[in-house]
C-alpha cells in the first residue's frame, strides 16, 4: 500500500464555506481551499439551491458538472478534459455533488467550480467562487528546536498540508525506526554524526528528509589564484540539515584563530599582501557544528623595492671576484635582467657573480625584476674596479711632424685610481718631464728619437714608447772635387754634393750658363774632360720640405807633350837600376872592412849620390 494510497481522500478545510446566490439561486462550497499531497485522491463538494419555479416553469435540473476551463464561452466538463481522463468521479445525492481526483498532479493545482443547468432557458448557475487547490511535494519535514536546557533537542515533523487526526508517526535514526509515534520526538543526548527523519507509520518508505548535524565542512576560495588588488572571496559550506550558521576565522601569531566573519562569505574587494594567511571556519546549527581544514591564501603580487647589493661593497682590485645581488618583494619569486649602462648582460638569476673583475667590469649596473603580475626597475649602482693604468700615446697633431713646429706628446691610461705620468727619451733616460704632456714648442732635428711614457698608480705601472721623426729642409749642402786643383785636359774629375735632409734630398748638378741637368745623384763625375768643361757647376739639394743651392768651380789646363813624358819615363827606369846595383855592391863591401881611400871607389860613389840626387 502506498503513501498516496494511505492519504486518498484526506482533505483539509483551510477556510469557512462560502455561500454564493440570489433569488433563491446558489452553491456553497464546503471548502474554499484544500491542500493535497502529490499523488494522493483529492475529494471536495458543494450544496447547490434553486427555486422550484421560475417563470412559471417548474424547474428540472438537467445537468450537473465540474469545471476548471471556459473555452470561447464555454464550460469544459472535467469529465471531457484531457488533463484529467479516467482521474475524476462525480457523485451527487439531490442538491448535494462532489468530485473526487485521482493521483493528483501538480498541475492540478487549479480554482474548481461547479455549475447545474436547468430545464428553464435561462435557469444556468455558476457559483462565483470555487475551491482551489494546491498539490504539495515534498510531503514531510523535520523541524528542530533546541530547548532551555543545553543538551535536549525537539524534532518536530511538520507538513504544510494538514492531516486528518489521528495520525500516527515513526521516527527514523540512520534509517532504524524508533518506538516514538508521534510527530514531536525529544533527545536529550545524541551523536552529531546522526541522521533523523520522520514518516507516516507504514509508510516509511518516503520519509521525511534528514535532519543532521554539517557533516562536511569546506571553506574555498574564488579565484582559486589571488592577486593583489583582485576581488576574492572565501566561501564557507557545509553539508547540513537544517542549514548551517558560519563563521571565518584567520589564525594569528599566536595560532588562534581571530573570527573575522559571520557570514557565509567573507569578501575582499581589493585584496592586499597584508590579507595573506591561514584561514578556516565553522558551520553548526542546533544538531552540532563542525570546522573546516585551514587553506592558505597566498596574495601574488608584482615585484617591489627592487635594489642592488655589491659584495664587497667599495672599491674592487683587479683580478678579485665580486658579487652583485638584485633583490625585490615580489610573490612568486621574479626573474631578473641585469643591465650595465642600460645595456643587457645577463637575464634570469638575481645573482651577476665575477670571478675576476677586470677594468672592463667598472660602471654602473642596474636590475629588472619580473614577475606574471608586473615589474620593477632598481636604482643604478657604480661598481668601482682598483686597476693598473693601460697606457697609450698620442701625438698632436698627428700626422708628419716638421721641424720648427709646436708638438706635443700626450700620455693617456685607463687607470683606476688615476695614474701619475713620466716622460723619458729612450737615448739617455733622463726624466724629461712629470706631467701627461710633453711639449716642444718649437721642434727641432735633434729632438728626433724614441720616447716613452710610465703611467703608475698604487696598483702598478706600464709603459708606452713612441717613435718622433722630425722632418726638415736640406741642410747647405758642402762640394768636394776629386781630384783637386786644376784639372788637365783628357783627364777626369768627380764632383760631391752632400746635405743632411729628412726625408733624404735629391740631388741634381747644372753647369751655369746652361739648362740642362748634368746628373740627378750625389756624385757627378767628368771623363775626358776637355777644355770647354771650365766653369762654375752648382749642386741643388731638395725634399719636399724645402731645397737649397751650393756651386763650385772647375779649372782645365792644357797637358804636356808626349816625347817629354817618354824620356822621364826612361830616365826614371834607369835610376831605378843604378840605385839597385849600388845597393848590392854596398851589400858586398859591408862584409869586408872599405877602403875609402881608393879613387876609383870614391868617385863612383859621389856619382851614385849625384844621380840619386
Amino acid at each position: 500500500m502506498s503513501f498516496s494510497a494511505a492519504i486518498r481522500g484526506v482533505i483539509v478545510l483551510l477556510m469557512a464555506a462560502d455561500v454564493c446566490g440570489q433569488n433563491g439561486w446558489g452553491v456553497t462550497f464546503s471548502r474554499s481551499s484544500i491542500c493535497a499531497l502529490k499523488g494522493s485522491t483529492v475529494e471536495m463538494s458543494c450544496n447547490y439551491i434553486y427555486p422550484a419555479k421560475y417563470g412559471n416553469i417548474n424547474i428540472v435540473i438537467v445537468k450537473t458538472f465540474w469545471f476548471t476551463k471556459v473555452i470561447n464561452g464555454d464550460y469544459v466538463d472535467l469529465k471531457d478534459d484531457s488533463d484529467y481522463s479516467g482521474r475524476v468521479e462525480y457523485s451527487c445525492i439531490k442538491t448535494f455533488c462532489s468530485l473526487k481526483i485521482f493521483n493528483v498532479r501538480q498541475t492540478d493545482s487549479q480554482e474548481y467550480k461547479f455549475r447545474f443547468i436547468t430545464n428553464h432557458p435561462t435557469g444556468k448557475y455558476v457559483g462565483s467562487t470555487g475551491v482551489s487547490l494546491s498539490v504539495t511535494d515534498p510531503q514531510l519535514q523535520v523541524k528542530v528546536n533546541r530547548l532551555n536546557d543545553p543538551i535536549r533537542i525537539q524534532l518536530t515533523c511538520h507538513t504544510d498540508c494538514q492531516l486528518p487526526h489521528p495520525v500516527s508517526y515513526v521516527w527514523l535514526e540512520d534509517g532504524k525506526a524508533n518506538k516514538e509515534n508521534n510527530n514531536n520526538f525529544v533527545l536529550s543526548s545524541f551523536n552529531t554524526t546522526h541522521r533523523y527523519q520522520c514518516a507516516i507509520k507504514g509508510h516509511e518508505d518516503v520519509p521525511s528528509p534528514a535532519v543532521y548535524a554539517p557533516q562536511t565542512t569546506v571553506l574555498s576560495v574564488t579565484p582559486s589564484e589571488t592577486v593583489e588588488g583582485s576581488k576574492v572571496t572565501l566561501t564557507c559550506s557545509s553539508d547540513a540539515n537544517p542549514e548551517a550558521n558560519y563563521n571565518i576565522y584567520r589564525v594569528n601569531e599566536d595560532q588562534h584563530g581571530q573570527l573575522v566573519s559571520t557570514e557565509i562569505q567573507l569578501v575582499f574587494s581589493s585584496i592586499q599582501v597584508s590579507d595573506s594567511g591561514r584561514y578556516y571556519c565553522t558551520a553548526g546549527n542546533d544538531l552540532g557544528s563542525r570546522t573546516s581544514p585551514s587553506i592558505d591564501i597566498n596574495v601574488k603580487y608584482g615585484p617591489k623595492n627592487c635594489s642592488v647589493s655589491v659584495n664587497p661593497s667599495g672599491a674592487v682590485e683587479e683580478g678579485n671576484p665580486v658579487t652583485l645581488t638584485c633583490t625585490s618583494d615580489a610573490n612568486p619569486a621574479a626573474n631578473y635582467t641585469w643591465y650595465k649602462e642600460n645595456k643587457i648582460i645577463a637575464n634570469g638569476s638575481e645573482v651577476f657573480h665575477v670571478l675576476a673583475v677586470g677594468s672592463e667590469h667598472r660602471g654602473r649596473y642596474s636590475c629588472k625584476a619580473q614577475n606574471l603580475h608586473g615589474e620593477c626597475n632598481s636604482s643604478s649602482r657604480f661598481l668601482d674596479v682598483l686597476y693598473a693604468p693601460n697606457v697609450s700615446v698620442s701625438i698632436t697633431p698627428s700626422g708628419e711632424i716638421k721641424e720648427g713646429n709646436p708638438v706635443i706628446l700626450t700620455c693617456s691610461s685607463d687607470a683606476n685610481p688615476a695614474a701619475n705620468y713620466t716622460w723619458y727619451k729612450e737615448k739617455d733616460n733622463k726624466l724629461l718631464e712629470s706631467n701627461k704632456n710633453l711639449t716642444f714648442d718649437s721642434i727641432k732635428s735633434m729632438d728626433s728619437g724614441q720616447y716613452y711614457c710610465t703611467a703608475i698608480n698604487k696598483m702598478g705601472q706600464n709603459t708606452s714608447r713612441v717613435n718622433v721623426d722630425v722632418k726638415y729642409a736640406p741642410r747647405s749642402p758642402s762640394v768636394s772635387q776629386s781630384p783637386s786643383g786644376d784639372i788637365v785636359v783628357g783627364s777626369s774629375v768627380t764632383l760631391t754634393c752632400s746635405s743632411d735632409a729628412n726625408p733624404a734630398a735629391n740631388y741634381t748638378w747644372y753647369k751655369e750658363g746652361e739648362k740642362a741637368q748634368k746628373d740627378s745623384e750625389e756624385n757627378f763625375t767628368i771623363t775626358n774632360i776637355q777644355n770647354e768643361h771650365s766653369g762654375n757647376y752648382y749642386c741643388k739639394v731638395q725634399n719636399k720640405i724645402g731645397h737649397h743651392n751650393t756651386s763650385v768651380s772647375v779649372t782645365v789646363v792644357p797637358g804636356q807633350p808626349i816625347s817629354t813624358i817618354t824620356c822621364r819615363l826612361a830616365l826614371l827606369i834607369l835610376i831605378s837600376m843604378l840605385v839597385l846595383i849600388t845597393f848590392r855592391r854596398t851589400l858586398k863591401t859591408m862584409k869586408k872592412p872599405t877602403k875609402l881611400s881608393d879613387p876609383v871607389e870614391m868617385m863612383e860613389m859621389r856619382n851614385v849620390i849625384e844621380i840619386t840626387e
